[in-house]
């Protein structure tokens, strides 16, 4: 037994994680109602527009099928706008994340900057990743005071940090308020870890990080040194296959410290993901809470030490686990 978790053998571990059922119909799923207004951001006129992103979405799948790698997937979407042509080429990566938490409004010509407006500020899955960046900032500052009620300080490592936007803002808001923190950001794209650190300069919070260029796996040499009593991971698990993020977070479960913290996100199926795969290129995988659940039980969280939080829009939902 190391950390309270029991290793089991290596067959049941793998039947275990092929299991379908795992996760009991009856179990009850803890979802939390924000009652701090947070200014998320709404559905406002979305059903009006709705109708018009499927069928470019179902335009765009059929010309793939005729050309499969077409230089622009929609002209009106990245063919006029540099933007959008940016987000398309470095999907799933911290860089288009920018530019969709982020309004780079006049950094194109008029009609590129109509067409980023419209497209990332009418789209549900934009509005709902802007929700999640809120969400994930309330919840950090919300648990570093907590966890200053019964330690020294607040250890914190984020996993695929990328810009490390929320964490770095909310360290800084932190700051303000007279709560320091001891942090590591961790991200395998160098260009994302200088731009952290940049941004870290800005806010006046670069003495507080620790930046390490490398793969999530370093989390069990660097977790083990640091022990980290809050892990982040936010806009991870959406691209690890099952196995992958219950081993991954198996990991994290074994270097967080006791009573410590661990945040993540997952991206629940919606009516924009064929948008989202063909038009954007930005395929995904898409979990329900119950799979998600699943993932953390085997990980090692407990049933009764995880809670769910859901933006708005439904479409990202934060688990906050604790390890007892």
């Amino acid at each position: 037994m190391k950390n309270g978790v029991l290793p089991l053998p290596k067959a049941k571990q793998e039947n275990m994680l092929n299991s379908k059922f795992w996760v009991k119909k009856s179990q009850h799923l803890r979802f939390v109602k924000l009652d701090k207004n947070l200014n998320f951001e709404k559905n406002s006129f979305y059903i009006l527009f709705a109708p018009l992103f499927l069928i470019i979405a179902f335009y765009v799948y059929l010309k793939k099928k005729i050309i499969p790698h077409p230089k622009f997937n929609f002209y009106f979407f990245d063919g006029i706008s540099k933007n959008c042509r940016k987000i398309k080429e470095n999907a799933r990566s911290w860089y288009a994340l920018n530019l969709v938490y982020n309004n780079y409004s006049n950094t194109d010509v008029f009609w590129g900057n109509l067409t980023y407006n419209f497209f990332w500020h009418s789209l549900k899955n934009s509005r709902a990743l802007r929700n999640r960046l809120k969400l994930i900032s309330f919840l950090l500052f919300k648990n570093f005071e907590e966890i200053l009620r019964k330690n020294k300080e607040v250890r914190l490592i984020s996993i695929a940090s990328g810009s490390a936007q929320g964490v770095i803002e909310t360290a800084a808001e932190a700051k303000r308020k007279g709560i320091l923190i001891k942090g590591i950001l961790i991200d395998l794209d160098p260009i994302a870890i200088e731009y952290s650190k940049k941004l870290s300069q800005k806010l006046g919070v670069e003495k507080q990080f620790t930046f390490i260029n490398n793969k999530a796996s370093i989390i069990n040499k660097i977790g083990k040194e640091f022990k980290p009593n809050i892990i982040e991971m936010v806009g991870f698990l959406e691209y690890k296959p099952f196995n992958k993020a219950v081993r991954l977070i198996q990991d994290i479960y074994q270097v967080l410290d006791k009573e410590g913290v661990f945040i993540t996100s997952q991206i629940a199926s919606n009516f924009e993901k064929l948008f989202q795969a063909e038009v954007a290129n930005w395929p995904m995988i898409y979990r329900n809470s119950k799979e998600t659940a699943k993932i953390l039980s085997l990980s090692g969280f407990s049933s009764g030490n995880y809670s769910f939080y859901q933006e708005p829009l439904k479409i990202h939902y934060i688990a906050e686990c604790k390890k007892i």
